[in-house]
């Protein structure tokens, strides 16, 4: 038996519900029709990995289907619980690290979104996550993951550059921030650590986010699934179900078991 793995740090920004929200109806993609389609096509049950707040998992559970989300992070779980409530969703959300998850049971549909890939930073953890997506699934179950397609160029930037990405008020503080960003991306490792940096009310902030990310290249990717026994049924470069291409800005790759003996 493989021994557990580490426990994986919860960045700050994951630490602050009300902030996590808030940036997240700024910055996160118009997924939601997408993922809505694949439930409406495979059913349930539909599993998320890593649901933060229940931006996706909370509208899927809406449409009547069995849905549960898993995440580290007890604050945003404590934020999508709430919603719920109020929404009186039938929805199960569960404390869990997405790299090792046990349901018992096979699920129609697992979904690891918007980047919640990247969050694995080693070998290790990606073949755990795959394998424990892997062992919650039949012939007839999809795996779909969605990651950013990189661009190197952007990867080679000067990591003493600071760009404002945001200029927004925030209804909370009732003030403009301003919030930059500062990318340090490792070629050895291919982690790309992301700093953001805030101004509120014109005045720098103490607070300061950091956040690791795992880089796939497309072909890297494609390699990692099929070695952890997927056959990847359909690669797409957007939401609109375009074919992914060199040109794509998003690598979504719709999974299915490929039938041989699992390697764990």
């Amino acid at each position: 038996m493989k021994p557990p793995l580490p426990a994986a740090p919860i960045p700050s920004i994951y630490q602050d519900a009300q902030h996590y929200d808030l940036l997240a109806q700024m910055t996160a993609p118009a997924d939601l029709p997408f993922y809505l389609r694949q439930v409406e096509h495979q059913g349930g049950p539909v599993l998320e990995l890593g649901c933060g707040t229940g931006r996706l998992c909370l509208p899927i559970a809406a449409t009547g289907v069995e849905t549960i989300g898993i995440d580290n992070a007890p604050a945003l779980l404590d934020q999508a619980r709430a919603k719920a409530e109020m929404a009186k969703l039938d929805v199960t959300l569960l404390a869990g690290d997405y790299r090792d998850f046990a349901l018992q049971r096979s699920l129609a549909l697992i979904i690891l979104p918007y980047n919640a890939a990247n969050h694995l930073l080693d070998l290790e953890s990606i073949d755990a996550c795959f394998a424990a997506a892997r062992r919650h699934m039949t012939a007839e179950s999809r795996f779909i993951l969605d990651t950013f397609n990189p661009d190197p160029k952007s990867l080679a930037v000067d990591p003493q550059r600071e760009d404002v990405i945001l200029d927004y008020h925030d209804p909370h503080r009732q003030q403009r921030v301003v919030m930059t960003e500062r990318n340090t991306y490792d070629p050895a490792t291919q982690i790309n650590r992301v700093t953001w940096r805030y101004q509120i009310g014109g005045q720098p902030d103490a607070r300061v986010d950091e956040i690791d990310m795992r880089v796939f290249f497309p072909q890297e990717l494609d390699g990692l699934l099929q070695h952890s026994n997927f056959t990847i049924e359909r690669k797409l470069g957007d939401y609109t179900g375009r074919s992914f291409g060199s040109r794509s800005c998003k690598q979504l790759c719709v999974c299915r078991l490929n039938g041989r003996p699992s390697r764990g």
